[in-house]
């Protein structure tokens, strides 16, 4: 390879794929801890070094030109690799001490983890732990998570998973409410709401298939926070899809239409890369969280 010919900086290369996976510079610069200005020089330096123009602007938007989508192409490949090399060297890694990041659902994060902080903390005491709360599904090849735990078993063949248990999902709402139900069938009443994740009709199908007949829409609410629904459930005539173990820390909800809604059937998994797996400390983590947020 002639090396002579590789003259643009790798930094520029690397804040131009993030100006343009998070589609303007403001949102990049939060993504590298970057001021805009600075941001904004060196893709202008990078556009200088390729002579080529990267971006163009559509309303408030960066687009990619031409020549930019043929590039992020190449770039992307070069974040993939630089990441392979990250997570190898990180699995080698054979302290027992530094930072661990864990993702969990919003649920998981605030009923199941906190109890098991102490423990975890006496049982990996050099240890730091990160906790990313979120709904979404973190990215572990892309390092936004050293550990997940998931509730669809992953397909891909560079993460190792373990499965913790199987959560049962069922329709709660508060005990005055279900209370008032008694033994109806909800085709017996009108004003049932059940407040889902969104407007999908994933769960329109599953109450069709419990013969529900939905004379009305239900979904007059959605939600994507679980925490709030939880809530909602609360101080409204508002039904909500809570796993069991977890709808039993509340004794003011209870389940509904248990007779007329077949529940979910769940499992959980634990996730972790597979190199990251070879880091002592994350096996250490990951071997915890396993035994102790068993379902």
């Amino acid at each position: 390879m002639d090396w002579k010919h590789i003259r643009f900086d790798w930094n520029h290369a690397r804040s131009f794929l993030v100006v343009a996976e998070e589609g303007s510079f403001s949102a990049a610069g939060r993504a590298l801890n970057m001021s805009q200005p600075t941001l904004g020089r060196q893709i202008a330096a990078f556009e200088q070094e390729l002579k080529l123009t990267l971006f163009e602007r559509v309303g408030k938007k960066l687009v990619l030109t031409e020549s930019g989508q043929k590039l992020y192409q190449h770039v992307s490949q070069m974040a993939e690799s630089a990441n392979q090399v990250l997570l190898t060297a990180l699995g080698q890694d054979e302290t027992i001490a530094g930072k661990v990041s864990i993702s969990l659902t919003e649920l998981d994060a605030f009923f199941r983890f906190p109890p098991l902080v102490n423990q975890l903390k006496e049982y990996a005491p050099n240890i730091d732990i990160e906790l990313i709360v979120s709904n979404q599904v973190s990215d572990l090849k892309r390092r936004e998570a050293d550990i997940a735990m998931r509730y669809q078993r992953p397909t891909d063949l560079d993460l190792i998973a373990k499965k913790i248990g199987q959560e049962t999902v069922y329709l709660y709402g508060h005990k005055d409410l279900v209370n008032s139900f008694e033994d109806k069938s909800p085709n017996d009443i009108a004003d049932v709401q059940i407040i889902g994740f969104d407007y999908g009709d994933h769960l329109t199908q599953h109450l069709k298939r419990s013969h529900w007949l939905l004379k009305h829409n239900p979904f007059t609410m959605v939600c994507n926070n679980q925490l709030v629904q939880w809530q909602l459930a609360k101080y409204t005539r508002s039904l909500i899809l809570l796993p069991e173990h977890i709808a039993q820390a509340n004794p003011d909800l209870r389940i509904a239409f248990k007779d007329h809604f077949e529940p979910f059937k769940i499992d959980a998994w634990l996730v972790s890369h597979r190199e990251l797996h070879t880091s002592k400390r994350v096996r250490l983590v990951f071997d915890f969280l396993a035994k102790y947020m068993a379902i």
